[in-house]
């Protein structure tokens, strides 16, 4: 059994998000994977250039590539100077 909002793990590094007709842009990131009502989610905080950050928050689907390889996809919701927030929109591994 799982407790309910149990967070599965918390991953901070360099990476990339990239977002079709947008060029890739180099991001320190934040993300939190977590269960919530039994679907695996994961959100966090985006840090980068504001000008380079602009066009992927436009962009509703984009995808974040991590250090080690793992892609997830994400929206970005927020964006607030260098930092942006993003929510996964597509199934996330809790591993």
């Amino acid at each position: 059994m799982f407790e309910p909002n149990e967070v599965l793990q918390t991953l901070t590094g360099r990476g990339h998000v990239s977002a079709e007709g947008v060029e890739a842009v180099r991001v320190r990131y934040r993300v939190v994977i977590e269960r919530r009502d039994g679907v695996v989610f994961a959100s966090g905080t985006l840090t980068g250039s504001h000008a380079n950050l602009l066009p992927i928050w436009l962009v509703p689907d984009s995808t974040l590539r991590l250090k080690n390889g793992r892609r997830i996809d994400i929206s970005v919701t927020d964006l607030v100077g260098d930092v942006a927030e993003f929510e996964s929109t597509g199934t996330v591994s809790p591993g």
